[in-house]
């Protein structure tokens, strides 16, 4: 069975993509384009109002802006490491730096996008994300 497959036996027919951004419009753009292609998505205004919420134990995959005040998608990224959530992550950002890309690829993140996000860049993230996830789900 190729590895796609795997991945997908392994998660729920609609997998939870969770959306984290300071920014409203961008969080309701990307939330709608998801929404419209079939995704099922859960938004919130900052990482803080993620962690509080129940949504962190069945997310699947997320989609995450790198600055944000109080804790930024790369710290979120760290804490959920630390706290053994394995989301697979991705990072998207207005402000793309070389160093921080290096520092979040090598630290585990699936992509880290510039805004505006190109659709087909982000879909395809998505997709290695949610095959990660479906490997992370595995039996052991």
């Amino acid at each position: 069975m190729p590895v796609a497959n795997i991945a997908e036996a392994r998660l729920p027919a609609r997998p939870l993509i969770s959306v984290i951004d300071d920014d409203e419009d961008v969080r309701i753009s990307i939330t709608s384009l998801l929404e419209s292609l079939g995704f099922t998505i859960e938004a919130f205004p900052s990482a803080m109002a993620f962690l509080a919420s129940e949504t962190i134990h069945r997310t699947h995959c997320l989609i995450v802006d790198v600055h944000m005040p109080r804790m930024t998608g790369l710290e979120l990224y760290g804490h959920l490491r630390q706290s053994d959530y394995s989301i697979p992550t991705i990072l998207i950002t207005a402000y793309p730096d070389d160093g921080v890309r290096s520092r979040a690829l090598d630290q585990g993140v699936i992509g880290y996008l510039p805004k505006p996000i190109e659709q087909d860049r982000l879909l395809g993230c998505i997709h290695s994300a949610l095959e990660r996830a479906g490997r992370d789900r595995e039996p052991s």
